[in-house]
């Protein structure tokens, strides 16, 4: 039985079977054919190459290849060619690359022909990039205008100004093509971020797990490099949104708004970064936050000596209340001036009941900085003010002219008052200033620097010396 069934499926089936034996040797054949015709070139010599790969690399990517230690044929993923050690050129820009491994993936019909040289795409893997940081928009132009296949993986880049490092950016992972098509990924300050870049109009950033995020939109790039746009930065949710025009050495930053917690503010601001690094601001405060004010730390501005050597700075900070409000300040006027570490001020508050008008200097990188200061207190309303800080003491309400010349030592706490002056013709003895010297320093001071400015430190005071 099983013999019929036998000669049954050999006599019926015989040409199908001999034709399945054929295919398989016809797979075989065509199996070695193009393992030989993938590994044969493994054994050329790409050097006689290397021109034809220079032109189309600058023809096509606008990169020019100068140095590289091999040109080697691999298999694997795909056919390419693998250039060791190559240092490249972005075309009429001032952008180097040093890159371990320049990756060409070819199409098959040019993997013995090299006439009309043409690949499926490159990749630079390993690379470094120092870059002024006056060149940036020059690179992300290069990548958004990019038209063919690239991708870049294990970028370090590093921004400078003259030859000063400012920001690296490690390992950045960039496409211009597929589902990865603008995105970009790496590293700042140690923490991982993403980014998109699109088509050189708007670029979304976020550093993961942090909390911060940024979205710039460019309105153009003209002819005379200059970058216009706006802004939205979120850290926190504390927000600031702005527009800015960037131009050579110079940052100008308009229609500024800042929202931290509770307080908000608006500012224009003109930054030069080459020959010195200088900011101009003009301030202008909406809402402020009591809470933000006593966090702040003078020890902790004055450990930035480095900073306050190279920071040059004038600025301006502007303060009108709230209609319809009874507040203590009704108004406030502060002129900062740093140059080279030295602090000069300006600084007049229209109070209820009058005003108080401060200057002085100070130089910050002391090891012991001491704030020279001039104030004058003018109070024709004095039952005004006392009655705002809800002092009831038995006190004279006459107008009351103040005139006091003195130092801060402003990291040991301590005041030294040299001369009081009372409606211009009565000047303070020795006694009484060292009786408010005791009290400034115990009651005003005892904190810190900010704290002298606290209303409920300042009623404790007028109340002692009264």
């Amino acid at each position: 039985m099983i013999n019929k069934i036998y000669k049954i499926i050999h006599n019926k089936y015989s040409r199908f079977l001999k034709f399945f034996f054929f295919l398989r040797y016809l797979f075989a054949i065509f199996f070695v054919g193009l393992l030989l015709f993938l590994l044969v070139p493994k054994f050329f010599n790409y050097e006689k190459k290397q021109e034809i790969i220079k032109d189309y690399l600058i023809n096509y990517y606008e990169l020019e290849l100068s140095n590289y230690s091999s040109i080697e044929f691999n298999v694997f993923p795909l056919p390419n060619l693998s250039i060791q050690n190559s240092n490249l050129k972005i075309k009429d820009k001032p952008i180097f690359f040093e890159t371990k491994d320049l990756t060409i993936f070819l199409k098959f019909k040019n993997i013995y022909n090299y006439e009309n040289f043409k690949t499926r795409k490159i990749l630079l893997n390993n690379n470094r990039v120092e870059l002024d940081i006056d060149a940036t928009n020059d690179i992300l132009s290069y990548f958004a205008e990019l038209k063919y296949k690239l991708e870049i993986q294990d970028l370090n880049l590093n921004l400078k100004k003259k030859e000063n490092s400012i920001l690296e950016i490690k390992k950045i992972n960039f496409s211009n093509y597929g589902y990865k098509k603008n995105k970009i990924k790496g590293k700042i300050f140690d923490k991982k971020f993403k980014a998109n870049l699109k088509d050189n109009k708007s670029f979304n950033f976020k550093i993961l797990k942090t909390g911060i995020k940024a979205d710039f939109n460019f309105d153009q790039v003209n002819e005379i490099n200059s970058i216009t746009g706006s802004s939205k930065i979120n850290i926190l949710n504390n927000y600031l949104k702005f527009d800015f025009v960037l131009k050579d050495n110079q940052i100008k930053i308009s229609e500024a708004n800042l929202k931290i917690q509770d307080s908000s503010t608006s500012f224009n601001s003109f930054i030069v970064f080459d020959p010195f690094f200088e900011i101009n601001s003009d301030i202008y405060i909406n809402k402020i936050d009591k809470k933000l004010i006593n966090s702040l730390s003078l020890e902790k501005i004055l450990q930035n000596q480095e900073i306050l050597k190279k920071l040059n700075s004038n600025s301006t900070i502007n303060y009108n209340k709230k209609r319809f409000t009874n507040s203590l300040i009704q108004k406030h006027f502060l002129e900062l001036n740093l140059a080279h570490g030295r602090l000069t001020f300006f600084n007049k508050i229209y109070i209820l009941g009058g005003n108080i008008e401060c200057k002085g200097e100070s130089l910050l990188i002391e090891e012991y900085p001491r704030l020279n200061f001039l104030c004058l207190f003018n109070l024709e309303k004095r039952g005004k003010f006392l009655k705002k800080l809800e002092i009831t003491k038995d006190a004279n309400k006459d107008p009351l002219n103040l005139k006091v010349e003195g130092s801060l030592n402003l990291l040991n706490k301590k005041i030294n008052f040299k001369r009081i002056n009372i409606n211009n013709h009565h000047n303070v003895n020795e006694a009484d200033l060292k009786f408010l010297k005791e009290n400034f320093e115990s009651i005003l001071f005892s904190d810190d620097f900010f704290s002298i400015f606290r209303m409920n430190k300042i009623k404790e005071f007028l109340l002692e010396v009264i």
